[in-house]
């Protein structure tokens, strides 16, 4: 081999020999938004009720021994031993008003049973809102649309 054949060949091996250089790295633009995190969730556990109890006695209070027992009377009364085994959790009292808080898959029985109660003195329950989410109870919006 001349030495012409021998730099040609050893320059043949260092371009196989050698690596190719790395690509250039791009950047990342930078977010100058946040990012928002939307999801749903599309079967809430419980369902939120808004009871007012009508009486017939002038200025009467009510505490939240006396509406568990009412309350407790009136699913006894429509629903017999399962409708006591209905968890209800007093969330609010004021005045008449009560918040509660039951199951989702028990509150069409919740409403049916104390809607329909009547109890020995002549008070009942009236249910004045619903709510899957417990924001809007206390909204008045279309509360007054039948009166």
């Amino acid at each position: 081999m001349s030495n012409d054949e021998e730099a040609e060949v050893s320059q043949n091996v260092d371009m196989v020999d050698a690596e190719p250089s790395p690509a250039p790295k791009r950047k990342r633009s930078e977010k100058t938004s946040s990012t928002v995190t939307q999801f749903t969730i599309r079967n809430p556990p419980w369902s939120y009720l808004q009871l007012s109890l009508i009486t017939n006695t002038p200025n009467y209070q009510l505490d939240a021994l006396t509406a568990h027992l009412h309350l407790r009377a009136a699913l006894s009364q429509f629903l017999g031993l399962h409708g006591t085994a209905i968890p209800v959790d007093i969330l609010k009292l004021h005045e008449n008003d009560v918040h509660i808080r039951v199951p989702k898959e028990d509150a069409s029985a919740v409403v049916v049973a104390v809607g329909g109660w009547v109890g020995k003195a002549g008070e009942g329950w009236r249910v004045k809102n619903s709510a899957s989410w417990g924001l809007g109870l206390h909204s008045n919006s279309g509360a007054n649309l039948f009166e």
